[in-house]
């Protein structure tokens, strides 16, 4: 859910990790990071980019953990911290049981520098002190648009009374979390004699947020304890769409938001960050249901999940899973701002994600990839997945206990920087809470309407499918759409359709949907970009990409589109192009031209309200997201509608930048909901002992659940593996296939090591899903450990050097760390003016030289380097030519062996 303090927005340094969106193992905060969680404050740790909080150590084999530790607990957020940097791929961030530290793990030619690396969470560098807020931002806003009102307005009450319970059901197991999960129910429907006829059920569930607070104290939220201990009470986050079940309710339909603040308290520990869990709290609570749905005139057939924020992946993550013979059928999804490291879609179940425009905790926007994982995942999947584009809203307020003045517990503003700026909360074109409840209310609502209405559902379609239309509950509200499947048929750039030649002071090619801060190859789609990509993943993500077509133009005129492998039929059907208008000029004017195969081509105007968008400017956090460009082809004269070949842009403004996803031809009306569902891909964790014999390969298996039908793929990505490499492979599922396996090298030798630890994750391509897609190779290292040998000289003349000698009895694969620091001991300890003093400045404090040099913090580290057996570490001394006695250095040196050594030194004094 949301963050402790408003966000500042940066694009990651030269690569996103690998798992910023994709195979993370980091879920958040555990609950120790509760009591950072009350107000705004920031978590920076330093002044400058130094080094300080950050470790880089050698695994061997050109392997690294990189980690950095926060001065204090990491926020509960929905977004997950990665680190970045450096051009390199990370694999999964782990947290560590102090709340406050991410590791990952990277294969990399060297050590990775700390000043090339950043910490991000929700577009902020945790690791760099201030914000990165958008002071100054631009007073940019989207402008006027032309829409027209529908007549059935979804946002308003019904005619039914209603009714509100709640229930506690006996708590559920769920696997890696230690407490069970609580079954807690919160009921909204029409009154049991209200004649609504069958009732279709709507299931909410909210995302991650703080779980305890104390009523008495508005900046205490607790200790890790959980479940919370007295005085401390639950955040009933589940409570936070009473208003739009309210409004479901009174039309007819039965509603419950679940509680899972248990799953919130504990699913730091879980590799997929809860979805699996959430995804198993859904699916018992529909299990329950089943059985008292006739109690409540419920018909299990027509059942919508609402989740928001990681409860849209939770609900996500049980569409996939819940069998087509299950005792209830989901009808649709709706996803407010919600996760999506998994890359999942579920196939088949209409879905609609809504995406604020001013999210300050998932500010990526990722839910858009419901959407475009949707369009190619599944041939013959007709369900509409919609993305519906909120201006002015942000994440939190979706939730009314996330808000404040409605909120039981304290709760915030997700959106950081100027507050008069683009997005701030006195900004024109930013909504009030009430103002955004109400775009949720009619968003929701309409596309339970649209999902369980029949035909009479359709009458909610144009809210979904890019048109330009509004309704009157949300007023002055702008919200954007665009759509894929539900009964289009599309060509996709670089598949199934090629550029044309174009004419006029133009320019086109397939790009790559790829975004980079720094690269300016002309290869990927966004070169130099600093705004927020949801469409592309940054450049060092190893997850599927898709081609887009790019058109610029500097006079009007220019022409430029795609050439179509089959003819679109535009004889009924509207033809679409999802476009994104570079932010940083004007929106462009256009008209569009079709050609059929005899070479006769009709100039059109897109529908009024359709041009392509330049959407409102925000450094840092501006969207390149496609709108929907539609024409109306069907008085089109002196060509043949039913043989579109060609779809050109005409530029009618002086200048233009846009890139289009796909074009098609999209019907008025939905095709009939299907019942099908993919095979899951599921792949597991394994344990292998390190042996000998040079390079080995291990096999990590995956099974497939369901039957494979057709040829599918789906793409793996290693990382940490031996060798210096990352891996990224395609795997080909053939027809009956119930299972298979994943080569991953790794080294066998006789050498003492660490375990070697290899992530892997699989991204769905087409014809299968994914549902566990996270698993892991550990080696276990089976050969002894070499003992240290120290060899402390006694006593040393003053002016001479303490050189101790370190040796292994045997070579290692691993860098060994020592690390030999001053202490205290009885007698004259050794001071700091007894040193030379550019040493002290390297290896202490220098600011006191008369202080004793354990007082200094002075001390040496150095490395048993791989494949050698000695190294030496020296504390040079000073002759003062001054009559002072003996004095002495205590040293306690870490060998890395888990024992502290402590040695004390004479230094003998010369006069």
């Amino acid at each position: 859910m949301n963050g402790v303090h408003p966000r500042r927005f940066v694009r990651p340094l030269l690569a996103v990790t690998a798992t910023a969106a994709t195979a993370l193992t980091l879920a958040g905060a555990p609950p120790t990071a509760q009591a950072a969680q009350a107000a705004p404050v920031t978590v920076a740790a330093r002044t400058d980019h130094s080094d300080a909080g950050w470790r880089v150590q050698s695994l061997g084999n050109g392997s690294f953990a990189v980690s950095w530790t926060s001065p204090r607990a990491l926020p509960l957020t929905s977004d997950r911290p990665t680190i970045v940097g450096d051009g390199l791929a990370f694999g999964a961030p782990t947290l560590g049981e102090d709340g406050r530290t991410v590791t990952a793990v990277v294969s990399a030619d060297r050590a990775p520098s700390p000043s090339d690396l950043d910490v991000v969470l929700s577009g902020d560098r945790l690791d760099e002190a201030g914000d990165d807020a958008t002071v100054g931002a631009p007073d940019d806003s989207l402008g006027h648009r032309v829409t027209s009102e529908l007549s059935e307005d979804p946002g308003k009450p019904g005619d039914f009374a209603t009714v509100t319970s709640d229930y506690t059901w006996d708590p559920v197991k769920v696997a890696g979390m230690k407490e069970p999960i609580e079954m807690v129910g919160h009921v909204v429907e029409p009154a049991s004699d209200a004649a609504t006829g069958p009732r279709p059920l709507v299931l909410f569930l909210h995302g991650r947020h703080s779980v305890c607070y104390n009523p008495d104290d508005p900046n205490d939220f607790g200790d890790d304890s959980w479940p919370c201990q007295a005085p401390f009470a639950e955040i009933p986050s589940h409570l936070g769409y009473d208003y739009i079940q309210q409004v479901l309710a009174s039309q007819g339909y039965a509603t419950v938001s679940i509680r899972v603040n248990g799953i919130n308290a504990q699913d730091w520990r879980l590799p997929d960050g809860g979805a699996d869990a959430r995804a198993t709290i859904v699916q018992a609570h529909l299990d329950r249901w089943a059985a008292i749905a006739a109690d409540h005139q419920v018909d299990m057939d027509q059942v919508v999940l609402v989740g928001h924020s990681r409860g849209g992946e939770g609900v996500d993550r049980a569409s996939i899973q819940i069998p087509a013979d299950a005792p209830y059928r989901i009808a649709g999804q709706v996803l407010l701002a919600p996760t999506d490291f998994a890359w999942h879609t579920a196939p088949y179940v209409p879905t609609v994600t809504v995406l604020p425009y001013c999210d300050g905790d998932v500010y990526d926007l990722q839910g858009q990839r419901f959407t475009d994982v949707g369009r190619d995942i599944a041939a013959d999947d007709t369900s509409l997945k919609s993305s519906v584009l909120v201006m002015g809203a942000n994440h939190n307020f979706f939730n009314s206990e996330w808000t404040p003045s409605t909120a039981a517990a304290p709760s915030w503003d997700d959106w950081g920087g100027d507050k008069d700026a683009t997005c701030g909360r006195k900004h024109p074109d930013r909504l009030s809470p009430k103002e955004q409840r109400s775009v949720g209310t009619a968003y929701v609502a309409g596309a339970v309407h649209l999902f369980t209405g029949g035909a009479a559902g359709n009458d909610y379609l144009p809210m979904y499918d890019g048109s330009p239309v509004t309704v009157g509950s949300i007023g002055d509200a702008q919200v954007l759409s665009a759509a894929v499947n539900g009964g289009r048929d599309e060509r996709k750039p670089g598949v199934d359709a090629r550029p044309t030649l174009t004419t006029g002071d133009a320019e086109s090619r397939l790009c790559n949907g790829i975004a980079s801060w720094s690269s300016s190859s002309f290869a990927i789609c966004g070169r130099r970009n600093e705004d927020v990509t949801p469409h592309w993943p940054m450049e060092g993500e190893k997850v599927p990409t898709r081609k887009f077509l790019e058109l610029s133009w500097h006079a009007a005129g220019a022409t430029g589109g795609l050439a179509l492998d089959e003819p679109l039929d535009l004889s009924t059907d509207r033809l679409e192009l999802r476009t994104i208008a570079d932010p940083s000029l004007a929106s462009p004017q256009v008209r569009v031209r079709i050609t059929d195969s005899s070479g006769s081509s009709a100039l059109l105007d897109p529908a009024p309200g359709t041009q392509p968008r330049a959407l409102p400017e925000v450094p840092g956090a501006t969207k390149l997201w496609a709108t929907t460009v539609a024409v109306d082809a069907t008085g089109a004269t002196g060509v043949d509608l039913t043989d579109i070949t060609a779809v050109d842009l005409v530029a009618d403004s002086a200048e233009g930048h846009v890139w289009v996803a796909d074009v098609a031809a999209a019907p008025a009306t939905l095709p009939a909901q299907q019942s099908q569902r993919l095979p899951q891909v599921r792949v597991r964790t394994i344990r292998v002992s390190e042996g000998s014999g040079g390079t080995k390969i291990a096999r990590i298996p995956f099974k497939i659940v369901g039957k494979v039908t057709r040829p599918a793929q789906f793409s793996v990505f290693t990382a940490g593996q031996q060798r210096r490499q990352t891996q990224r492979l395609v795997v080909d599922v053939a027809p009956g296939q119930k299972s298979g396996w994943i080569p991953v090298e790794y080294d066998a030798d006789r050498l003492w090591g660490y375990d070697q630890q290899t992530q892997v994750s699989l991204w769905p391509m087409q014809g299968v899903a994914t549902d566990d897609y996270l698993g892991q190779l550990f080696v276990t290292d089976d050969d002894p450990r070499p003992t240290v040998a120290v060899e402390v000289p006694r006593s040393v003349r003053e002016g001479g050097t303490v050189r101790i000698d370190v040796t292994m009895s045997g070579k290692s694969s691993v860098d060994t760390d020592l690390y030999a620091r001053t202490v205290r001991t009885r007698g004259e300890n050794l001071r700091g003016a007894d040193v030379p003093a550019k040493w002290l400045d390297r290896h202490g404090d220098p600011s006191h030289p008369g202080w004793p040099l354990w007082r200094l913090y002075a001390g040496v580290s150095d490395q048993i380097r791989a494949g050698r057996t000695t190294a030496t570490i020296e504390f040079p001394t000073l002759d003062d030519k001054a009559v002072e006695g003996t004095e002495y250095l205590a040293l306690r040196i870490d060998l890395g062996d888990g024992v502290r050594h402590r040695y004390r030194i004479k230094v003998v004094d010369n006069d």
